[in-house]
């Protein structure tokens, strides 16, 4: 006997295999459609990125922040309901806006040096407010008692330690303001105004007595000197001129350190590459040590032309002083000032004659 197919069995075992099949085709999660770049999710996700991790480089195209250094920042055309990531402020002031994205290197700003003396130029003078005023620049060089065999330039140049005593005394018993170049400078551009009876107290060339004899004697009266320096005797360690340490420590105290070239050359034969040489190699010096750019040249022998005025004025000096005698200053001379040199054979009467000629 043959068996019977059971059509409606047949068919109701289809129905069930197709039940399972769309079963289990509901269970599997349909293809993500991808991310749309600029969407209001990506934007968010990127600002939230750049204000926990600071500046950083946003790649074009993506909204994915970098995690490189932050050398570079990305300007780009503003997104609606975007936040920008935060720039440095020297980001923002030196990267013009671009319709376009630009990278542009930025420095870090904890990274920069700090300016070595960083001073103003030369404040440019009022018209009609400027004046010649009589203020004596007091020149010395030793101030010791000369060796026996100093010969007739050491034995004229040297000021005893109680002569120097005596005639800070009379400066002080007699109405003297002492100031320093800077103050006269000013004075006479009429920026400030200048005490009754100025007087500038200047040491030449930096010798070692100057530390010794005459620094101490200027704090004990409470008044700046100004001591232009030769660099290079000071940088090979001459015994006869001071040490830097020493040149720092008056300068901490107030003492005014000012350039007097580097070697001492007769900067009057000097080709231009040389002067310049001589003029801001020890300016920069000097700079490296004190703390602030001198501002004031001495040159060296009281020697110089035209040309060493104009690359004291191209190197942003604000004056200078000449061996000449005379103490009418303005502020037109000012790369020409004179001095009166204090001798060996300065007594106290010489001394209050020549600081009223």
């Amino acid at each position: 006997m043959q068996p019977r197919v059971d059509g409606i069995g047949c068919a109701g075992f289809l129905f069930l295999v197709m039940i399972l099949l769309v079963a289990a085709a509901g269970v599997i999660a349909p293809e993500e459609e991808p991310a749309v770049v600029g969407e209001p999710v990506a934007l968010e996700a990127t600002a939230q990125a750049s204000t926990e991790m600071g500046p950083m480089v946003a790649v074009a195209g993506t909204g994915a922040p970098a995690t490189s250094p932050p050398l570079v920042v990305v300007e780009a055309a503003p997104v609606e309901g975007a936040t920008a990531p935060p720039t440095t402020a020297a980001a923002a002031a030196t990267i013009p806006p671009e319709p376009e994205a630009t990278a542009v290197l930025v420095e870090p700003a904890e990274t920069l040096a700090p300016a070595i003396g960083v001073t103003s130029p030369l404040p440019t003078p009022i018209t009609g407010l400027t004046r010649t005023v009589a203020a004596p620049i007091l020149m010395y060089h030793y101030i010791s008692e000369p060796p026996e065999d100093a010969d007739i330039y050491r034995e004229d140049l040297s000021v005893t330690p109680s002569a120097f005593r005596e005639q800070l005394q009379y400066l002080m018993a007699n109405g003297y303001t002492v100031v320093d170049l800077y103050d006269l400078v000013l004075g006479v551009s009429g920026k400030t105004s200048l005490p009754e009876k100025p007087v500038v107290i200047t040491f030449d060339d930096g010798y070692l007595d100057q530390y010794t004899n005459a620094f101490p004697v200027l704090k004990e009266f409470g008044v700046t000197g100004t001591f232009f320096i030769i660099t290079e005797f000071v940088d090979s360690g001459n015994p006869a001129y001071m040490s830097w340490p020493m040149i720092e420590e008056m300068a901490a105290a107030g003492m005014r350190i000012e350039s007097h070239s580097k070697s001492h050359p007769d900067l009057s034969e000097a080709e231009r590459d040389e002067a310049i040489w001589q003029i801001l190699g020890s300016q920069e010096t000097i700079a490296a040590h004190i703390g602030y750019t001198p501002r004031f040249f001495c040159y060296p022998g009281g020697r110089y032309t035209e040309e060493t005025i104009e690359i004291l004025q191209e190197l942003d000096f604000w004056g200078a002083v000449t061996t000449a005698g005379g103490v009418m200053h303005s502020h037109e001379n000012r790369y020409e000032w004179k001095r009166i040199r204090i001798r060996n054979t300065t007594t106290l009467p010489v001394f209050a004659a020549i600081l009223n000629p």
